[in-house]
């Protein structure tokens, strides 16, 4: 079978799973969420999307369903105003709190209950303004364009697989 075929039978049995996190109240905390969103407005088959102010255990099940999982947020600008894309693997340690975990929590929380844990990226998208208020500030608005490029890309990468190894 040739390589496009095979990534394309893939791709119609593949779902994908995009969760946006993040206080839209907080400026550019909700970057996530409107990301989310953005995402579900591409209507792409088998891909799916969440919008949600935090992280929390009732996720799982949507996570087991998946082959693939984007984890997107917002991160204080550090030495860098870029995106940051990071596979992620199970957390070695560490429980929720409350009612809020991070996203390799999650994953582990699937592995346990379902014997298994799809690949998982986390897209954290930088922001300069957590106070309250509703606008976004000059770097989270450049952000979300880049990270749209990005996940884009993953989800096309995820896809073809079979034919490109990933992380």
């Amino acid at each position: 079978m040739d390589c496009r075929l095979a990534a394309t039978l893939k791709s119609l049995r593949q779902p994908m799973l995009v969760i946006g996190y993040g206080n839209s109240l907080r400026c550019d905390d909700g970057v996530g969420p409107q990301i989310a969103r953005a995402v579900a407005a591409w209507e792409i088959p088998n891909v799916t999307t969440i919008a949600v102010h935090q992280l929390t255990p009732d996720l799982v099940e949507a996570i087991a369903r998946a082959d693939g999982v984007i984890f997107i947020d917002a991160c204080a600008v550090a030495e860098t105003p870029d995106i940051q894309i990071r596979p992620l693997t199970l957390a070695e340690a560490g429980m929720t709190s409350g009612h809020w975990c991070e996203p390799h929590v999650l994953l582990a929380i699937t592995q346990a209950l379902y014997g298994y844990h799809p690949r998982s990226w986390w897209v954290m998208v930088p922001g300069v303004n957590f106070e309250l208020g509703e606008s976004l500030s000059p770097v989270a608005q450049q952000g979300i364009e880049a990270a749209l490029e990005a996940i884009e890309q993953l989800i096309k990468t995820a896809r073809t697989e079979p034919c490109t190894k990933l992380g």
